[in-house]
């Protein structure tokens, strides 16, 4: 809340109480202030010194007597024809007026009177900064339109006199009003990227974190929550200066928040964790931080005491008994600050709770899962072992039936027109079924053999499921350039035959688009669409076979995500992400 003025102009010793208001040495401004008082003859003197003052009492939260003092410096400054000063105190005021609790002078009187003298003004500089605060101090629900059209008044002037650092602040506004009060995220991105060269050219670590943490609240209420985490680990890698644990208390917060919104419970448990850890930290910070000033606040009253006594020639009895009260004081306050400490054990304590509680259904789900394994590693041997009895026996059988058949056809010289149509239907049947039999075994044999792959493997099983005017099954490929490991091949292949062999058996489908996609190494995409009759999603049928949940719980356990779009008379789509 310090003055921007030109501090030279001033008497020294207010400038020596400057410098103690910059290290935070408040009770001295105060004490030197009042000493000074009649000694200052320069109105100018008189006028900073009781802004100085004023500075000081309102950060010590003495508001009544702060508001008083910011007065007297404004009437002075008025008399002294220093308008411009005296408008930046009308917005100290205006601060001061709305954190008073129960306030009944109306402050929006010292804010229009400010901005009609900023609207006139004919110094740019002087117009673009009271733009800049008045505007700041709109920041709400209801006052959020005219917020905007002063930063963007603001905005205009800064650009005219090429000051980024104002136009800085303005875009970094302009984006908390579009995300958090008008909630529109896409115009706060706008200006946010616009914000973010500024601030890496001048290095400004602390506000390229905030930059990068605000891109991810506004990518996450437009649900894209795969971005928001990308900009939350851009922030988190941030070397910040100032308020550490505070801020990765708050990204990690968040990262807990996303990753839960993203389906991803295991990474959001994680940062949920972290973000007990800085949080703890920020607590015994805060608590240090309140104990040192309870000190510094001893220790001043005690040295304000001891200035006193010189000045008043206060008797020693009056001292010790003062001193004995900022003991008691001190003690209350340390005690309190205590039995916080101890409610805050209390919380972690509860918190570990749940977190066991969380981890054991984990585990109950890990079993789960796992079981699903065991359930499709047997069924993998049960197809195999299908496969080969009816290509190693029943097949062979048909086979030499067909055979024998035939020969008994050649013995026969001649045949009825009847006898010879029984024959040919006869003998049709028997290829029927062979071919049938056939078909089956190796339509379960198919694996994905070490030396076809995934992608080869689905094109050969593609080809074998399509049958002319009946059913045309495509594989949409793009990307795999290179083998997955052999058991993710399996198993990707098995959802697919899987899937496929429902569109046919449930769908009653005539076409099925097999795509795949892999954009990169760290990711592939699978999505199935036929043109069936399609089902209602939120009854999901358990099919022969793995079935739907199944495969849903064993892409989950692979860390992938399962979705599945379908309407009744409108087609199936499915679509698995699942990362490599």
């Amino acid at each position: 809340m310090q003055t921007n003025n030109t501090l030279a102009q001033y008497d020294k010793r207010l400038l020596d109480l400057n410098k103690k208001y910059i290290n935070k040495e408040y009770q001295e401004v105060i004490l030197k202030c009042k000493i000074l008082e009649n000694s200052l003859s320069k109105k100018l003197d008189k006028a900073y010194s009781h802004q100085l003052k004023a500075d000081a009492l309102a950060m010590l939260l003495k508001n009544d007597e702060s508001y008083k003092e910011y007065l007297l410096s404004k009437g002075i400054y008025i008399q002294l024809d220093s308008v411009d000063v005296a408008m930046s105190i009308n917005l100290k005021i205006v601060y001061l007026l709305k954190s008073l609790k129960n306030n009944t002078i109306d402050y929006k009187s010292y804010i229009n009177e400010s901005l009609k003298y900023y609207n006139s003004c004919s110094n740019p500089h002087i117009k673009v900064k009271g733009y800049l605060n008045i505007a700041s101090m709109k920041i709400n629900q209801l006052e959020a339109n005219e917020s905007i059209a002063l930063f963007q008044k603001a905005l205009f002037l800064s650009k005219k006199l090429n000051n980024e650092k104002q136009k800085s602040f303005a875009y970094n506004n302009l984006a908390v009003l579009y995300n958090e009060i008008k909630g529109i995220p896409d115009s706060a991105l706008y200006y946010l990227k616009k914000d973010l060269p500024y601030l890496i050219t001048h290095q400004e670590q602390d506000n390229i974190c905030y930059n990068y943490i605000n891109q991810a609240s506004s990518f996450s209420k437009k649900k894209n929550y795969t971005q928001a985490i990308q900009l939350l680990h851009s922030a988190d890698s941030i070397k910040i200066l100032n308020n550490v644990n505070d801020i990765k208390f708050s990204i990690n917060t968040f990262l807990n928040q996303y990753y839960k919104a993203n389906n991803d419970p295991k990474k959001a448990l994680a940062y949920l964790e972290k973000a007990n850890i800085f949080r703890d930290s920020l607590e015994v910070q805060n608590q240090n931080i309140a104990i040192n000033e309870i000190k510094t606040k001893y220790e001043t009253k005690a040295k304000e005491i001891e200035n006193n006594s010189l000045k008043n020639k206060l008797n020693f009895n009056q001292k010790i008994t003062f001193s004995i009260i900022l003991l008691l004081l001190a003690s209350i306050i340390i005690a309190t600050l205590i039995y916080k400490n101890f409610s805050r054990k209390k919380k972690i304590a509860d918190q570990d709770r749940l977190i066991e509680q969380q981890k054991l259904e984990k585990t109950l789900k890990d079993h789960e899962l796992h079981a699903i394994d065991v359930m499709l590693e047997s069924q993998e041997k049960e197809r195999h072992k299908i496969a080969n009895e009816l290509h190693d026996n029943l097949g062979s059988m048909l086979a030499t039936l067909k055979l024998n058949f035939q020969n008994l056809k050649r013995q026969k010289e001649y045949f009825s027109s009847q006898e010879n149509n029984l024959y040919n239907k006869t003998d049709d049947l028997i290829e029927e079924a062979y071919q049938k039999v056939r078909n089956i075994a190796h339509l379960k044999n198919l694996g994905v053999v070490a030396g076809d792959g995934l992608l080869l493997s689905v094109k050969k099983m593609a080809e074998k499921m399509s049958v002319l005017e009946l059913l045309t099954v495509n594989v949409i490929p793009f990307g795999l350039s290179e083998r997955l490991e052999n058991q993710v091949e399996v198993t990707l292949f098995r959802i697919i035959q899987e899937l496929c062999t429902n569109s046919i058996k449930h769908a009653q489908a005539t076409e099925i688009n097999i795509y795949l996609t892999q954009d990169n190494t760290s990711e592939i995409n699978l999505m199935i669409e036929d043109n069936g009759k399609g089902f209602d999603t939120k009854v999901i049928r358990n099919s022969d076979g793995i079935g739907l949940k199944s495969i849903e719980k064993k892409v989950e356990q692979m860390g992938g995500t399962f979705t599945i779009d379908s309407k009744i008379s409108n087609g199936t789509t499915i679509i698995i992400d699942l990362p490599l």
